[in-house]
Parts: C-alpha cells; sequence; structure tokens
C-alpha cells in the first residue's frame, strides 16, 4: 500500500542540462517565465525617483543588473509596460499561500529542459488566456491529462488558474 501511494504521488519532471550534439543545429532554449514578486518586478511598478531611492541601497554589482533591466523595461512600448504592471498588481492581489504556489509552479517550469519549457510554453499561455470554465474543462480532459505527466499538470494547472493573463 506504501508504494502504491509513492507511484501515485506526483514527481517533478527530473531538470536535464544536456549539451547538444551539434550546438549550431541546437534549438535556442524557450523563455523562462518571469517569475512574480522579483524585485525588478517591484521596481517597474515604482516612480523613477522611488525607483532611485531603493537602487541605492543595493550593492553595485545588484545595482548595475537591475539597472539594465529597468532600462530593457523603461524601453518597452506603454502598453507593454502596462500589462506587465498589471500582471504584477494581479500577483500582489493574490493571498500569500497562492502568491507562494504560482511562484513555486513558475520556478519547477524554469527548471524544466528548455526543449520541454518551449512545447509547455505555448500550452500555458493558452490555459492563462481562456475563460475559466473552458480552462477547467481543458484541463480535466482525458487528452490533456495524457499529454502531460503529473507534475506538468499540476504546474499547467496551478499557474494558469491563480495567475491568468490580463487583456491585452
Amino acid at each position: 500500500m506504501c508504494a502504491q501511494a509513492q507511484s501515485e504521488a506526483p514527481r517533478k519532471p527530473a531538470v536535464k542540462n544536456t549539451v547538444p550534439k551539434n550546438p549550431e543545429r541546437a534549438v535556442k532554449p524557450g523563455p523562462r517565465l518571469g517569475a512574480p514578486g522579483n524585485p525588478v518586478e517591484r521596481l517597474m511598478a515604482m516612480p523613477p525617483e522611488k525607483r532611485e531611492q531603493a537602487l541605492e541601497k543595493l550593492p553595485p554589482k545588484q545595482q548595475a543588473n537591475l539597472r539594465e533591466r529597468l532600462d530593457r523595461f523603461d524601453k518597452l512600448p506603454a502598453a507593454e509596460r502596462a500589462r506587465l504592471n498589471q500582471m504584477w498588481n494581479t500577483f500582489n492581489s493574490l493571498p500569500p499561500e497562492k502568491q507562494a504556489t504560482v511562484t513555486r509552479e513558475m520556478q519547477a517550469f524554469n527548471g524544466l529542459s528548455d526543449g520541454r519549457r518551449q512545447e509547455l510554453r505555448p500550452v500555458l499561455q493558452r490555459l492563462r488566456a481562456m475563460p475559466e470554465d473552458r480552462r477547467t474543462k481543458l484541463l480535466n480532459s482525458e487528452a490533456f491529462k495524457n499529454r502531460f505527466s503529473p507534475a506538468e499538470l499540476e504546474m499547467l494547472s496551478e499557474i494558469s488558474q491563480n495567475y491568468p493573463l490580463p487583456a491585452k
């Protein structure tokens, strides 16, 4: 009975760190998901004066890294900056346990092999954009359950249900 319970427990997929045999033909890794709650997102939502005050309190190396990332953010079109800020606000409005769940599952997503992450990313984005009733129906379908591991299903479900995409 104990062995059966262990085999039914969802397992996190192993993270593969493989080096391609022919690097010139290697598929570029899929982008990672931005972890909500990271310092850059907090700084992005601040007015420039507040940002500078917060940055001055950090070590020089971290300041330089964050300034570079903030510069990229500031160069985005206004609509994209607003969308990212809306995502940050959505995350902040979640209860702490949901924030922890989303963060944990996004870290698990980012820990997948590049190929698997590339394969799951569009599925996750579609799920996050779906109305709740359609998303639930798809997540519970046999075809969907047969396509993904239990850990992947949990990841897709938790992120899409707790952290939907804002409208563009």
